[in-house]
Formats: C-alpha cells, sequence, structure tokens
C-alpha cells in the first residue's frame, strides 16, 4: 500500500520525522483527517521557520517572489505536502489533493507522488490519483490513464477515461474509442461523453455505432455527441460518415445518421426524415421533424406547415421552431393565430411569437419550445 510510508526514508529533521512519525500511526488507525491535522501544523511551522531566518518579511516583488520559491522547493515541505496525498484521497478529496499537487510541483516539477499512488493496492486511491491527474489537465499524464483504462477495478477505469476526457488532446481520442466496448456501461457512457467534446472526426463512426449500445445511458451519451460533433459553427463530423448508415438494419442508426445531417445541412437527410415523421413510434417523429427543421432546406416546409397541427404538444411546438428558422413568411399568419390562442399551452403561444418575430426580422428563432 501507498502511504505515508513513501515518505519516511531520509525524512529530514527532527521536526518533520515526528510529524511523519504521528500522521503515520494515525493513518494506521484510519484517523486520516487527524493524521492530515498534524501535517498541517507541521507546514505551517516550517514555513514561518522559513520565513523567519529570512529575515524582515520583503517589500521588493523579485525578493518575495525569491521566498515563496525558497518555501516551495524547501525538502521537508515537500515530504510533508506528499504524504498528504495519501490522506486526501482516502478522504475522497481529489481537489484538495489536487491543489497539494500543484504546490508540490511548483517546488518540484518532477515530482512522482500521484503516479505512485496509482500502484496502491486500494482501488479508493488509483480512483482518486487518476481523479487528480485529470484535475491536472496535462498531457504528460495521458500514457499513465491510458494505463489505469485497463485497471481491474470499473471505478478506476471509469475515473481515467472521465480524467483523459478533460485533458483535450488528439492522443485521447484512440483510448477513448477503445472504452466504448468497456465491460461497465458508465466506462462506456464516460467516454461517449468525452469523445463529444473532443470535435475529432474519427469519433464518428464508433459513436454510431455505440448509438446500438444495450444501455440506454450510453446510446444517449453517444447521441448526444454526435450531435455535437455536429453542431454549427466549427462541426468536425463528415457527412459521408452519416450518409452511409442511412440505410443501416438499425433503424436508430438510421434516425441519428439523418438528423446529424441535416445539422450538417446536408440534403440527403431530408428524404429519410421526411418519411420517418410517419412513424408509429413518438420519439422517432419528434426527432424527425427536429432534424426537417435543422436542415436549412426550403424543401421540407410543406411538411412542417402540416406538423404544425398535429395533436402532440411537443411535434407542435417543434413544427414552431423549424419554421421560424426557415423563415417562412406563408406561415406567419398560423404562427400569430397560435400565438394569440389561449386555448394553446404557454411554451406554445411563447414559441410561437418568437418564431413570427424571427420571420419578420425582429429577433432569433427559439431553441426550444
Amino acid at each position: 500500500m501507498v502511504g505515508l510510508a513513501v515518505v519516511l526514508t531520509g525524512c529530514g529533521n527532527k521536526e518533520t520525522r515526528q510529524a511523519l512519525d504521528k500522521a503515520t500511526a494515525l493513518e494506521s488507525q484510519k484517523e486520516y483527517p487527524d493524521a492530515n491535522e498534524v501535517l498541517v501544523e507541521a507546514l505551517q511551522a516550517r514555513e514561518e521557520k522559513i520565513r523567519a531566518d529570512a529575515g524582515p518579511p520583503p517589500t521588493d516583488p523579485t525578493d518575495l517572489d525569491a521566498l515563496t520559491k525558497k518555501v516551495q522547493s524547501d525538502p521537508e515541505i515537500l515530504k510533508l505536502e506528499r504524504a498528504q496525498i495519501p490522506l486526501y484521497l482516502h478522504m475522497e478529496r481529489a481537489d484538495m489533493a489536487s491543489a497539494v499537487y500543484s504546490d508540490i510541483l511548483a517546488g518540484h516539477p518532477g515530482d512522482t507522488i500521484v503516479y505512485d499512488t496509482l500502484r496502491d493496492s486500494d482501488p479508493l486511491i488509483r480512483t482518486g490519483a487518476v481523479r487528480v491527474l485529470g484535475l491536472a489537465a496535462k498531457p504528460d499524464a495521458i500514457d499513465a490513464l491510458v494505463g489505469a483504462t485497463k485497471d481491474s477495478d470499473q471505478d478506476v477505469r471509469r475515473a481515467a477515461i472521465a480524467a483523459l476526457g478533460s485533458i483535450k488532446d488528439p492522443k485521447t481520442v484512440p483510448p477513448l474509442i477503445d472504452a466504448l466496448k468497456d465491460t461497465y456501461w458508465f466506462a462506456r457512457s464516460e467516454a461517449a461523453n468525452a469523445l463529444g467534446l473532443e470535435h475529432d472526426a474519427r469519433a464518428v463512426k464508433p459513436l454510431l455505432d455505440t448509438v446500438t449500445d444495450s444501455d440506454s445511458t450510453v446510446s444517449g451519451s453517444a447521441e448526444t455527441s454526435l450531435l455535437f460533433l455536429c453542431k454549427e459553427p466549427g462541426a468536425t463530423a463528415s457527412p459521408d460518415d452519416f450518409a452511409g448508415r442511412l440505410n443501416d438494419p438499425n433503424p436508430k442508426v438510421v434516425l441519428v445518421s439523418a438528423v446529424c445531417l441535416s445539422m450538417l445541412k446536408d440534403s440527403r437527410a431530408v428524404p429519410v426524415l421526411t418519411k420517418l415523421i410517419d412513424s408509429p413510434d413518438q420519439t422517432t417523429r419528434l426527432d424527425a421533424v427536429k432534424g426537417l427543421g435543422e436542415s436549412g432546406d426550403p424543401s421540407v416546409i410543406p411538411t412542417l406547415r402540416q406538423t404544425l397541427k398535429d395533436t402532440d404538444v411537443n411535434m407542435r411546438g417543434w413544427s414552431i421552431i423549424g419554421l421560424g428558422k426557415l423563415k417562412d413568411q406563408g406561415s406567419v399568419a398560423d404562427l400569430q393565430a397560435l400565438a394569440s390562442d389561449d386555448t394553446q399551452p404557454e411554451t406554445i403561444r411563447a414559441a410561437a411569437a418568437a418564431a413570427v418575430d424571427n420571420i419578420t426580422g425582429q429577433t432569433p428563432a427559439p431553441s426550444a419550445p
């Protein structure tokens, strides 16, 4: 187990040794907050001594900076701060461990205490360690985090995948794609969410495959991430990746591909979405009308005018939004009637009024009913 023992060898002056011995004894009894309090007091005393030995407090910024660096690089402070890391991880305070780790790196850039804890026998500590590396979000941690995505413990793997996603580096995309096949649904969901934020077209095909995941949370994460990759401005997804799946045997893949194509303003989506408007599945119909509204294609206006009369309030709402985005002058009268109809839900009246304003050039179209 990686604990305070990692810093006991050659542990320095008497005060440091006493603090570490006392903290180690408390750690062995699982009195982690008390052990940390011992270290905090020792750190405060050590810093006060360094500053006192330096003489009167400096006023010159250069001298003040030099004294700060002297405190940060002090070997006794390093030992005490290194000992804090496993304690905070035992307390599930990765945020505090991360703050201490930042202090350590300020004075000792090559310190490996967090990487050392990745080898701890306790999965709770390993999980905390990868969270600290995720909070630091530095590319030099990628290799260690990729290794942690293969950990025997599912929570360590999930945390490592989330940490990789926080780094925002093209090198994280392949391991995140691999993580879409993890046996733990939560890990797969984290991977799908992370890939949606990477703005990397390599994720499109694997995410389309993940849309069919047996777990609804995972499939939903994959779908949401694909929509992010198709969102303007700066959409990175290739329309051909979606067009090639419009005849997929899985109807959900077909629907998601068509909606994504529509967001990319690719006309190949329109016939598919128009057909799906008549689906017996209400969710499919709703996604289809949303997609038509995003298409930017005037040919869908007759279909949206028809769904404007749908009995389902959500269908009417997204039809309103779509007609507003397409700036359909021919729908203004119907939209004005909806906006003033007291029998309609408030959300419908508000969406209709906003759509009229957008068509007539007064305000942007609403984003939701």
